[in-house]
């Protein structure tokens, strides 16, 4: 896992970017290298985990072509993919980076089709004096770049690529309120894009830059189902032990859920050691959810540590969170204190059951799509009056009227209304869906969406950059591509088919779990958020949203009435936090929305 920064400029004049700025990412080492004609220079800061000699640093040269790579990530094949490439390798380390740069000598751009893991690379090609770069499927590893007029910069983070202070596009401002996250068509800083997940690019040596989509790879994913249980375990039995690849010791996140019990308790059964779990809980019982973890902690005999945090050290922490934050973000908080809490304890990896509740059915979307798709056949002013009871009436007045299952779900995942963002004086900016696969039914649509849309945008994200805040790798076993194609080709009715949510994953791994574990409801670490943000969090939300109004980027009267409607029980939390993240990263990052003289946000009105 590693940090990585790039420069390919075509006239030769490609310079350092500033790799103390991704120290976090990679404390154990760095390195930088420049090519001869000064036409590309890629640097590293790496968290050694697979090969922890000499042998594994960054930048890798490959001593018989020339070629030179950085990488970020884990490819949890890589032995397998060394078995393709034969015994006639000479191979000088066992690192998945130096399995990654033969495999390009190799395969060329289609080295990628050969990878299953989380990843994030540039290769310099020596021959044809070329950058090629390519992101993982699901999107897990963040790359972002930026073009000049002769080349293209990239990095890990934003921060490496973004100006010192900079003006906001109130596209920007619009998209980031409307979904609590930055899509990624529409980042916070003009000019700089994130390379698409499953997708690839090469710059040729006179600067010409081309994007291609290498996954999904085929039409479609369904298939005819049979010994359904039997294969999906077998899939999910598989990614868990791939994930287990490592030269230093794999801990697991064990939050007592289906989905993170289920990934613990495999991987338990495959170490021949005793497999460190962690579950975070603080003061306030009532909030407090990592007891149950200790049941499946000791079914497994696993080193179980249940890391008890004084209220006083949370609200710091939520704090830290935001002032971590590469890209602004309302939802990554808990993501932050769990991984602070797990490193503070000297893992550097840990296992996580991220991806399971977006393949099977885990999210109230999947059963609230089907009434919205009712809903939506509706005129808008009948969707305001059906929807004033449960205070909806807003909401339901922008429902799509397709009735599309994914673009309902995707939808339904919105932070403000049309009628809010109109009040903020912004433009109302609709994120574009990307479903270049036929998926077999609704319950998949959905699935895509909330993996391609939610997942991405938010929860991967969030679980990169508040986790490698803190040096901490965290690893997805659900999200293994081979896994999700497979469970997205199901026909909805093998998942509905036994009761329950998740049914069908509980099902595959019954055997694993304590009914305690499933048959609860869905729970994990909660804060009390609403509390704090009136209580000792109220300076900090207060400075952020004073920050908004001085910045230029909201309008004093819009601010104000979103505090008040808080204040007034009658918003959620998560709605005015929006903003004070927003206000509090504006600050940090020195970023100002100039209005024009027609502008809400102009001071002077």
């Amino acid at each position: 896992m590693c940090g990585i920064a790039v420069h390919f400029n075509s006239l030769g004049q490609a310079t350092a970017l500033d790799l103390d700025l991704i120290h976090h990412r990679g404390p154990d080492s760095r390195g930088e290298w420049r090519s001869p004609d000064g036409r590309c220079w890629l640097g590293a800061t790496r968290l050694a985990i697979v090969d922890l000699s000499p042998t594994g640093a960054q930048p890798m040269n490959d001593p018989a072509t020339g070629n030179v790579i950085v990488t970020n990530g884990e490819i949890y094949n890589h032995r397998a993919v060394r078995e393709k490439l034969g015994r006639n390798v000479d191979w000088r380390g066992t690192s998945d980076t130096e399995t990654l740069l033969v495999g390009y000598a190799r395969w060329g751009h289609a080295v990628v089709e050969h990878l299953k893991g989380m990843f994030a690379f540039a290769i310099y090609d020596a021959a044809r004096n070329e950058l090629f770069l390519a992101r993982d499927r699901l999107g897990i590893k963040p790359l972002y770049y930026t073009t000049e007029a002769s080349g293209v910069l990239a990095a890990s983070e934003v921060r490496v690529l973004a100006p010192v202070s900079a003006v906001i596009k109130p596209e920007a401002v619009s998209a980031y309120l409307e979904w609590g996250a930055c899509p990624e068509g529409e980042l916070i800083y003009s000019g700089i894009q994130a390379l698409p997940a499953g997708h690839a690019m090469s710059i040729s040596p006179d600067g010409e830059i081309k994007t291609w989509r290498y996954w999904p790879s085929r039409k479609t994913f369904a298939l005819f189902p049979d010994n359904v249980t039997g294969r999906l375990r077998g899939l999910i039995d598989n990614a868990v032990e791939e994930h287990l690849l490592s030269d230093v010791p794999v801990a697991s996140f064990l939050s007592g859920g289906i989905d993170s019990s289920v990934v613990t308790a495999l991987a338990a059964r495959k170490l021949a050691h005793k497999l460190q779990t962690y579950s975070v809980g603080f003061d306030l019982a009532e909030f407090d959810e990592s007891a149950i973890a200790g049941e499946i902690a000791q079914r497994y005999g696993t080193d179980h540590h249940r890391i008890q945090l004084s209220e006083e050290e949370v609200i710091a922490w939520v704090t830290e969170a935001v002032g971590k934050l590469d890209l602004p973000s309302v939802d990554a908080i808990n993501t932050y204190i769990v991984s602070r809490a797990v490193a503070a304890h000297g893992v550097k990896v840990a296992l996580s059951g991220l991806g399971g509740d977006e393949l099977f059915g885990g999210y109230p979307s999947f059963r609230d799509v089907p009434r919205l798709q009712l809903v939506a056949t509706l005129p808008s002013f009948l969707r305001r009056i059906i929807g004033l009871a449960g205070n909806l009436g807003d909401r339901l007045a922008d429902l799509p009227r397709s009735g599309d299952a994914g673009e309902l779900a995707h939808w339904r995942r919105r932070f403000l209304t049309d009628e809010s963002i109109r009040r903020a004086g912004l433009p109302i900016m609709m994120e574009a869906r990307d479903v270049p696969v036929a998926l077999p039914d609704d319950f998949a649509q959905i699935s895509w969406a909330e993996l391609t849309g939610y997942m991405r945008r938010m929860l991967l994200r969030d679980a990169d950059q508040m986790s490698m805040a803190v040096s901490l790798e965290m690893r997805v076993p659900f999200l293994d591509h081979e896994l999700v194609e497979y469970v997205l080709g199901l026909p909805a009715a093998v998942k509905k088919r036994y009761a329950g949510v998740k049914g069908l994953l509980v099902e595959a791994c019954r055997d694993l779990l304590p009914a305690s574990v499933y048959d609860r409801p869905k729970a994990g670490f909660v804060l009390p958020m609403k509390q704090w943000m009136r209580g000792p969090l109220a300076k900090f939300v207060e400075d952020g949203l004073d920050e908004t109004i001085a910045r230029h980027l909201l309008p004093e009267v819009f601010v104000k009435e979103m505090r008040d409607t808080f204040q007034r029980d009658r918003l959620h939390w998560t709605r005015l936090w929006n903003l004070v993240v927003l206000g509090h990263y504006a600050k940090r990052r020195q970023l100002v929305r100039t209005p024009d003289e027609n502008s809400p946000i102009h001071p002077h009105h």
